[in-house]
């Protein structure tokens, strides 16, 4: 069995968020945002994936970071390149159900592409490592 993914350490997730250059000095309401060289920062839950290596993404409801933003002008969308910080939980809330709270967040090394955009679910889209997508591509 192949390991997907090998996992930085687990730190604060301000830090995440500064490593990935979206300047805060609280992580509170974050749900990612927009790096000052203009790139796009998603982050994903451990347990929001598909097992097959990729990961869930919600639109947010609020602008912290600029992120709402983001998707609200188009620029999440199919083909889109991101950076990922996965958020492990405290506790056991179940992903479907509010009142998550983080317990720590890696900055994914590399670039994440979306692949799928879903309108009828909480989540809105899908993203993969964008290496994964490359490859796909060049089998083709």
């Amino acid at each position: 069995m192949d390991i997907l993914f090998k996992l930085p350490p687990f730190g604060k997730f301000v830090d995440a968020l500064n490593a990935a250059g979206v300047k805060t000095k609280t992580a509170r309401g974050f749900w990612g945002g927009v790096a000052d060289d203009g790139e796009i920062v998603v982050t994903s839950w451990t347990d929001g994936n598909d097992g097959k290596g990729r990961f869930y993404i919600w639109r947010p409801t609020t602008n912290h970071g600029g992120l709402k933003t983001q998707w609200e002008v188009g620029n999440i969308r199919v083909g889109t390149e991101v950076r990922m910080i996965l958020l492990r939980q405290r506790g056991d809330v179940p992903i479907t159900q509010p009142g998550r709270s983080v317990a720590g967040a890696v900055l994914m090394p590399g670039k994440w592409r979306v692949v799928e955009l879903v309108d009828d679910k909480d989540w809105a889209a899908v993203i993969e490592p964008a290496s994964a997508t490359s490859r796909r591509s060049d089998a083709a």
